[in-house]
């Protein structure tokens, strides 16, 4: 397949370390861009081991003008393994499969579902295929949005607050720590080796989609996950890999960026700069982005976020 570019100039931090055996080019820009880091789709699905049994999963998703990964979270104890979201389309679930098979020969008993969207959910039916008893969680508000869309999978079993699993001595927590990407989003975070899967909630260095987003109560999640015990912050959308160092700083990062956000939809609603919709917002002309506008995806993605804050501010947004 051919390999895809976009350029992105460097930002504030140095270049990514990765821990997989796939060696980033020296001079390559702080981006999730694949190209951008050396990186072809035949580099992908890769896995990076957290901690003992805990895997960070990225494949690849492949837009019209770039590619970056998708990630998933694989919790491999003595009693089963949990899976935490899915890959979007039976192909690279097929690869999914292959890859948990391979680090245990044990069965998947829970799969959560942490982000209801496409790119998220769209494996599923080849994962409840190869493990057919396992149990699907996801929030309310999540299985309302599948069963909207007539998904094949759906939940089972709800999290709206907090649930603990405890699998082969392994403690899990499935935390609903406010609405953000999608407005169902689910986190999981494990107390021994103090990994947070934040799915949809952290995108690693791309301007982050708000297009079912809500923007400030996406910023005090945020917020909620970095005051926790967490020494590993995995994102859905960007490279896993790298430090927990790295990781943390880049979540960081993606704080600042949603702070910023949401500071410039109050900023410039009052002028009466106009912000329509995504695809007509001359406002965005007028914002301040700064060094963001580097981030993978700004130039679709800022215009979106600025309309998403004025329907917010409007009290346009959905309840």
């Amino acid at each position: 397949m051919k390999q895809l570019h976009l350029t992105g100039a460097a930002l504030l931090c140095a270049a990514l370390a990765t821990t997989s055996t796939t060696t980033l080019a020296a001079d390559a820009s702080l981006s999730a861009a694949l190209a951008d880091h050396a990186l072809k789709i035949e580099d992908f699905p890769r896995t990076h081991q957290l901690a003992p049994g805990v895997y960070a999963y990225e494949d690849t998703l492949i837009t019209p003008k770039l590619a970056f990964t998708t990630n998933s979270l694989i919790i491999v104890t003595n009693d089963g393994v949990v899976l935490v979201d899915g890959q979007d389309n039976e192909a690279r679930a097929a690869s999914l499969v292959n890859t948990i098979k391979k680090l245990s020969p044990l069965p998947l008993k829970y799969v959560v579902m942490a982000s209801d969207h496409r790119d998220h959910v769209g494996g599923f039916p080849t994962i409840k295929a190869a493990w057919p008893d396992a149990v699907y969680i996801s929030s309310s508000a999540s299985l309302k949005t599948m069963q909207g869309q007539n998904r094949p999978v759906l939940a089972t079993e709800l999290v709206d607050d907090k649930r603990s699993l405890k699998l082969g001595g392994v403690e899990i927590q499935i935390l609903n720590i406010g609405r953000g990407h999608t407005g169902g989003d689910l986190v999981v975070y494990l107390p021994a080796s103090k990994v947070l899967f934040m799915s949809e909630l952290y995108y690693r260095d791309i301007f982050p989609s708000t297009i079912t987003g809500y923007p400030s109560e996406w910023l005090a999640a945020l917020r909620k996950a970095q005051a926790m015990d967490a020494t590993w912050y995995i994102p859905g959308h960007g490279f896993a890999a790298g430090t927990a160092a790295e990781l943390k700083a880049d979540f960081a990062q993606a704080v600042t960026v949603m702070e910023l956000i949401v500071a410039e939809g109050k900023r410039l609603h009052p002028t009466g700069a106009k912000c329509p919709s995504e695809k007509d917002c001359p406002a965005n002309a007028q914002a301040k982005w700064g060094t963001y506008l580097a981030l993978t995806e700004s130039e679709i993605q800022a215009p979106r976020a600025l309309a998403r804050m004025y329907m917010e501010i409007e009290g346009r947004l959905p309840k």
